[in-house]
């Protein structure tokens, strides 16, 4: 029978807390935004001075309007129908039809059904809304008032969520619906108080549905965050805008560096509360109130930790590529382990750090292309010097007699950089360069 053995080991485990700081750690600027706005609309002991609520409130307003009958409708447009030559349009009539109706079998429908969806997409208004009674639509097309019910009924649940809704209210209910939501509360402000919620009175449905300010802030949160326009989504094309983590200055001989995040607001901890805190006799919300201020001590200390880890890295690398940044030279090798050394912090720290993160100094950089190997007997060549090299000599060459890559590579070694004929292939391909036979071809 073996003895019990007593084994002695390290084990570095990390608490949800510290998960949860390298997780903010990575977040981009937008993330981090996003991030402390769920925080302050969840936590009463966090007060952010620009008043968060009052900014969606202003951004639902500016989408909210309410239905107008049939006739309205088709009138006002006839009257604005030249004030509005200019304006872009959401999405055109064919695309509309072409993306709703597009996710329909057309051979499931009969003739008059299919030509009654048509018509019904076509009577969507600039938002998706349907705002018409059934019956205003049956007389105009002179058909049966269950009919048009019927193809309502089917469009209605077709994407975006929302579609086909009679009013802003209809349609974030049914997307909270799809969202799998079960607060009867949240519900019951979409459909009953959106004036209230529109006119900032928070207070009122606070009262009125005996919730706390904190869960009213909350359901604000996750209504601004609902599509209140379902046509954007249909024709809404994706463009991509790089907003930079960090700003970067090179004065006085000296780099001034600076995080982008003055636009998120200030947050600090609600006075009143603690005062709360403090005074009440309350076993149990005072225990409350402990933990949600705890909570928001971790928070603001993650986010300092965050820009002073960001401002340090972003330090170590202009020093290091100081040349490259003022347009004296190429980027210099540099890997995360030698950053990590010099910052005095973990590489791990710097990979998270780094992760998708911008830093403008005259153009904007992704932090992680700063990062380069040595490329070659020439260390203090990188790659992305090796491949400025390779598209020089190609685009020297004779369009007659174009460089194999066989060819680039021992013209690179000449240079004093070795590097096989399969990289040369490799880095043209990153380039997007075509290869020598194609180029021969197209240069004729």
């Amino acid at each position: 029978m073996p003895e019990n053995e007593l084994l002695l080991e390290q084990r570095q485990v990390l608490s949800s807390r510290q998960l949860q700081s390298l997780e903010i750690l990575t977040f981009t600027n937008q993330e981090l935004n996003t991030f402390l706005i769920n925080e302050y609309l969840e936590n009463p002991m966090l007060e952010d001075l620009e008043e968060r609520e009052e900014e969606m409130l202003k951004n639902l307003e500016q989408l909210y309007e309410r239905g107008i009958t049939y006739k309205e409708q088709f009138t006002r447009w006839g009257e604005e129908e030249d004030n509005r030559r200019e304006d872009i349009r959401a999405a055109g009539p064919d695309e509309l039809e072409e993306v709703i109706l597009g996710q329909l079998d057309s051979r499931e429908y009969t003739l008059g059904q299919w030509k009654m969806m048509e018509y019904l997409v076509k009577c969507l208004d600039e938002k998706g809304f349907f705002p018409y009674e059934p019956e205003e639509i049956a007389r105009a097309a002179r058909v049966p008032e269950d009919a048009v019910c019927q193809c309502l009924s089917v469009l209605r649940k077709l994407e975006p969520a929302g579609i086909f809704a009679k009013d802003i209210s209809g349609c974030l209910k049914e997307q909270l619906k799809r969202q799998g939501c079960e607060e009867e509360a949240l519900f019951r402000i979409v459909e009953e108080y959106m004036d209230e919620l529109l006119e900032g009175h928070i207070s009122v449905i606070s009262r009125s549905l005996k919730l706390s300010t904190a869960k009213v802030k909350e359901y604000i949160g996750i209504i601004s965050r609902l599509n209140p326009r379902p046509v954007m989504s249909v024709s809404e094309k994706a463009v991509a805008y790089v907003v930079p983590d960090i700003l970067v200055r090179w004065e006085k001989g000296a780099w001034e560096i600076r995080l982008n995040d003055k636009w998120m607001g200030e947050y600090r901890f609600n006075q009143y509360y603690i005062r709360m805190m403090e005074e009440t006799r309350e076993r149990e919300l005072r225990q409350y109130f402990q933990e949600k201020l705890e909570r928001a001590r971790f928070v603001t200390d993650c986010v300092e930790l965050r820009r002073k880890t960001l401002t340090t890295i972003a330090r170590v690398i202009l020093e290091h590529q100081q040349d490259y940044f003022l347009g004296d030279g190429p980027l210099k090798p540099m890997s995360m382990e030698m950053v990590a050394e010099l910052a005095g912090i973990h590489v791990s720290t710097v990979s998270r750090a780094v992760k998708d993160k911008y830093l403008q100094y005259q153009h904007v950089h992704l932090l992680r292309d700063l990062f380069t190997s040595a490329a070659g007997a020439r260390e203090e060549m990188s790659v992305v010097s090796v491949k400025k090299e390779i598209k020089k000599l190609i685009a020297e060459e004779s369009t007659e007699n174009p460089l194999s890559d066989a060819r680039i590579a021992q013209m690179m070694k000449g240079r004093g950089v070795e590097i096989s004929r399969r990289t040369v292939a490799k880095y043209r391909g990153q380039m997007g360069i075509l290869e020598s036979r194609q180029r021969g071809y197209l240069g004729r």
